[in-house]
């Protein structure tokens, strides 16, 4: 009986343990395989079947386009950006031949012979009037310089049209190549004024002191140079209180016809230069009258540019060109005045 009871008991547990293992089985097919279950439990050594993993791929995200992207480089030749620059950089052109400005020295005496001829004679300074009244005068200032090369091309380009204008200059500029430039236009006719010897200082606003030392340092340089004391000087900027017009000792010129120049000095690109010079003309000729004070800088290369079309048109519409002292027939006692034309 013992027995009896001892393997009932062995059979029911043996089923008991096949019935869990395979609940277990059949709970995780989903997830695992049957492999894996075995592997776990102990359970079915032989499995024949594998449950199979149902899982969805994840959505494909856009991602940059790494492909190489060529990049083309245009090769500049200068990156100069002046009133120096006399070509266009930007033009596919063979590199520009650089001529260099040679400066006109005085001319020497063609009956000299032996040591006569090896000096040079003082040029005799012409003289202008405006006695001639089949033409209108008007006086053309340039401010700023001298220059090494302009002052001598704006010079000559007067004397090629029988004229002469005034310089208005900085003393601090007074040295060297300057120096013989400067003397070089004055030896031609020109008048040379006073601008000032540092080009810092506004004279309705510098101190007392600054104001008289300004003056005072340039006037002796023009002087020490020319031969000839100033009788003009030129504000910078223009503005002056009318106290120290009276004070100055000279006679102050300022002008009616403004070229502004210096707004439009860019040479970049032919295409700019062009734009640029074209402005400065149009400026001058729209407003240009008899008697008028016109303004240039001499320091910048489109206005050379522009002054050459200007006096061109001008000398052909019947106008002569003279110093302010001669347009306004100044002398001694005209000092302490202020004048923006001759009207």
């Amino acid at each position: 009986m013992k027995r009896i009871i001892a393997l009932v008991l062995s059979v029911l547990l043996s089923v008991m343990f096949i019935a869990g293992c395979a609940n277990d089985a059949s709970t995780n097919q989903t997830e695992t395989t049957v492999d894996e279950i075995q592997t776990s439990t102990g359970c079915n050594t032989q499995p024949t079947t594998t449950v199979p993993v149902t899982t969805t791929a994840p959505a494909t995200e856009a991602t940059e386009d790494t492909t190489a992207k060529e990049i083309i480089y245009n090769a500049i030749t200068s990156n100069k950006v002046s009133s120096d620059l006399w070509y266009d950089p930007t033009e596919p052109t063979e590199a520009p031949v650089v001529v260099p400005v040679v400066k006109p020295s005085k001319p020497a005496n063609p009956d000299a012979t032996g040591d006569e001829a090896a000096t040079t004679p003082e040029i005799q300074r012409p003289t202008y009037t405006t006695d001639d009244k089949n033409y209108k005068y008007i006086a053309f200032t340039f401010d700023d310089g001298p220059h090494y090369e302009l002052t001598y091309m704006f010079a000559d380009k007067l004397r090629e049209y029988g004229g002469v204008g005034t310089f208005y200059v900085v003393g601090n500029r007074i040295h060297g190549e300057q120096a013989e430039a400067m003397k070089y236009a004055y030896d031609l006719g020109n008048e040379i004024g006073i601008h000032g010897y540092t080009h810092e200082y506004y004279y309705h606003t510098c101190s007392d002191a600054t104001f008289r030392s300004e003056l005072s340092k340039t006037a002796k340089l023009i002087t020490d140079i020319t031969g000839e004391a100033p009788l003009t000087m030129r504000p910078v900027g223009g503005g002056i209180t009318s106290s120290r017009v009276k004070s100055s000792g000279y006679v102050v010129i300022n002008w009616n016809v403004d070229s502004n120049d210096w707004r439009y000095t860019s040479r970049y690109s032919s295409y700019v230069k062009k734009q640029n010079v074209n402005a400065i003309v149009e400026n001058v000729l729209n407003s240009t009258d008899e008697g008028d004070i016109i303004l240039f800088h001499e320091i910048y290369y489109n206005s050379y540019d522009a002054f050459c079309k200007v006096i061109d048109d001008l000398y052909k519409r019947g106008y002569r060109f003279v110093t302010v002292s001669q347009l306004l027939a100044l002398d001694d006692s005209d000092r302490g005045k202020l004048y923006y034309n001759a009207y």
